[in-house]
């Protein structure tokens, strides 16, 4: 099974645009939303990696409860399913959104277009702590080999927020030491959209100068 915000959560472990934790970022201009969750599933995923090494053996399945009761008769063992319990609103799909970051930072990284076999496997072996399925290391593969271009991550964008972090992703995702990275940075937030003044602050709560 595919879990894009784990893979987006082991990318962003660690980075920023001058060496700092995520866990740095405010969240004001950027919003941790959808990177927030994305960090949780990759924890998530470290710490039950670490805990299964450090038992040693898997934790034993729940025992069964009391079987069910037959259904009354004349009643349909295939009836509607039960109504969602009150007060709690299905969860968001931001599996799509967190596809797009993932291909947000691999485009960036690409900008220059120097993504050799060597940088593919640093960021491979970064991933190997959040366990990757079978499927999503083909998926991340796949993306690392063919990355988006610019026209169709910003096509992808459909709203402010995401905009925002489109773009705060793809400066954790390079040091912007390059002409063509520097115009990747300056062309991507054009095409988002973003001001002077929002492209500032998203660069301040990454602790970084301007790019």
């Amino acid at each position: 099974m595919l879990n894009p915000e784990k893979i987006l959560g082991g990318l962003l472990r660690g980075r920023s645009r001058r060496g700092g934790m995520l866990g740095t970022l405010g969240a004001g201009t950027i919003g941790l939303g959808l990177l927030g969750v994305a960090m949780e599933a990759a924890e998530h995923y470290m710490n039950k990696s670490k805990t299964a090494q450090s038992a040693g053996v898997p934790p034993a399945p729940p025992a069964a409860g009391p079987a069910a009761p037959p259904p009354p008769p004349g009643a349909s063992s295939d009836g509607p399913p039960p109504p969602p319990a009150a007060g709690r609103p299905a969860a968001a799909d931001t599996s799509g959104d967190a596809v797009l970051l993932i291909r947000a930072m691999i485009a960036a990284a690409n900008a220059d277009g120097t993504m050799d076999e060597e940088e593919r496997g640093r960021i491979l072996n970064r991933l190997k702590e959040v366990q990757l399925t079978p499927e999503e290391h083909a998926f991340i593969v796949q993306e690392l080999l063919s990355p988006c271009d610019l026209d169709t991550i910003v096509k992808a964008v459909t709203s402010p927020e995401t905009a925002r972090q489109v773009y705060a992703v793809s400066l954790m995702a390079i040091e912007v030491d390059t002409d063509a990275e520097r115009r990747y940075i300056q062309g991507l937030s054009r095409r988002l959209g973003l001001d002077a003044d929002a492209v500032s602050e998203i660069q301040r709560e990454l602790g970084g100068a301007p790019a």
